[in-house]
């Protein structure tokens, strides 16, 4: 089984080297091997209380100047369009690099550190990738736990690897089912949450992904936050960095990262009015976006440690370089981060399924779903709006149509796929400030959505 040694930030170069599917037809592979991470030396301080379930750490047994190579198992599931990496006993989504780019979605720290954190255990790990956490709290408890693994599904077409946990306070179990299919460039998360002891529980489930969309593995200056909402809440402690609260968030500065110029913070949404979330680097015309039932998964937050956090209170790099930072988009059953939680009744289990891709050279994002993503912008004196179109799959000969009550704007037909991007430039009646959008592919509707400008 081969080992790899991971290196900031191209971390899956020697994988992608060593795979290929040239002159084959398009399958799914699946690899389990082990990554060899440095961290600061920090199991040795890991203790338990009698009188708490939680694995607690004594922070002054840390030396953060003793380095170790951590080995952990990993998979790695890769098709032709997407190279994907977990880290399964810690029930992580590790790595996300499209072909197309080639650049790493997620933040990584160059050595893991950990420190002080909010929750019953009272420290967190700075990793990055993706975490999904239960039961509430500022991250939870369960990335401090080791999850088992299976692997459910192992065809040419398909791979499946289901991680799971039990979440010792409540006893909450919880497994989540990554696929990724063939010709398809998102992976694809199937999450269940049960209640196997005889008393109602509150809970939250949160997901964490670090993302760093452009490939520098720190946020680029045009780094601009997306999330379908009208109005942004923020937490009392943040508003001297953050601003006033309420906020309108399509006219808020916070939704480019060079608008947190005053430091650190929380913002949340106020509702959401569909069930997406991205960010986009406006400097690499690349972004990433999550994609979930917004009725299930209603909380929407935004974390970043600022525009340009410099020392003492900058990233938590555990080699003590410099970085701009990483966005923390929190997507969760609960719409406020992190104290609002929910009822799940004895034996009662909740499911969902959501997506995460890459996407690159629309121009930003406006709306997303799981099969494609599209950009409205628009320039001057909107006397012409451009619309871009990403897929997460081969659609030749979609059918593309902008109309505005009886006037006909755009009637296109062409190809769109994770590696082919498309703009349209549509040119605007006066006064106009909204048309509608629909895209089809073989009798089936890709997209609806009203464009506003």
């Amino acid at each position: 089984m081969p080992a790899f040694r991971r290196g900031v930030p191209t971390l899956l170069t020697l994988v992608l080297s060593s795979c290929s599917f040239a002159g084959d037809l398009p399958r799914v592979s699946l690899t389990e091997t082990t990554l060899s991470i440095p961290q600061v030396a920090y199991e040795h301080a890991i203790f338990t209380e009698p009188d708490n379930p939680y694995p607690q750490l004594d922070r002054s047994a840390v030396n953060n100047d003793s380095i170790v190579n951590k080995e952990h198992k990993a998979i790695v599931m890769e098709n032709e369009y997407l190279t994907l990496m977990l880290l399964p006993e810690m029930g992580r989504v590790y790595s996300l690099v499209p072909k197309a780019t080639g650049n790493e979605v997620f933040w990584h720290n160059d050595t893991v550190t950990v420190g002080g954190a909010s929750n019953p255990n009272g420290w967190w790990i700075w990793i990055g990738g993706a975490e999904y956490t239960l039961p509430g709290w500022e991250h939870g408890t369960t990335w401090a736990e080791r999850w088992s693994y299976s692997i459910l599904r192992d065809t040419d077409s398909v791979k499946t690897v289901r991680m799971s946990v039990t979440e010792r306070g409540t006893g909450l179990e919880e497994n989540i089912d990554i696929s990724l299919y063939v010709a398809r460039s998102y992976y694809e998360a199937s999450i269940s949450i049960t209640n196997p002891t005889a008393d109602t529980v509150m809970f939250a489930h949160w997901i964490n992904p670090q993302w760093t969309p452009g490939g520098r593995n720190q946020l680029t200056d045009n780094t601009e936050f997306i999330i379908p909402t009208e109005r942004i809440l923020i937490p009392e402690r943040f508003r001297e960095n953050l601003g006033e609260s309420p906020q309108d968030w399509p006219t808020s500065p916070l939704r480019y990262i060079k608008g947190w110029y005053r430091g650190w913070g929380d913002l949340m949404a106020d509702g959401i009015d569909f069930g997406f979330y991205g960010a986009y680097s406006h400097d690499a015309d690349e972004g990433v976006v999550r994609v979930f039932d917004k009725d299930t998964n209603p909380g929407v937050d935004i974390w970043t440690y600022g525009y340009k956090p410099r020392s003492p209170r900058g990233i938590p790099m555990g080699s003590g370089k410099e970085n701009d930072g990483y966005a923390e988009m929190w997507g969760g059953t609960s719409k406020l981060y992190p104290d609002e939680r929910r009822p799940i009744a004895p034996s009662e289990t909740i499911s969902w399924t959501e997506w995460m891709y890459a996407l690159h050279g629309t121009g930003g994002l406006s709306y997303a779903n799981e099969d494609v993503a599209l950009c409205v912008h628009s320039t001057g004196e909107i006397s012409e709006v451009t619309v871009g179109f990403f897929a997460t799959g081969l659609f030749p000969d979609v059918s593309a149509t902008v109309t505005a009550g009886d006037s006909m704007l755009l009637n296109d037909v062409f190809t769109i796929a994770p590696d082919d991007p498309q703009r349209r430039t549509i040119d605007m009646p006066p006064g106009l400030t909204r048309a509608s959008i629909v895209l089809e592919w073989q009798g089936r509707t890709l997209a609806e959505y009203e464009l506003k400008w």
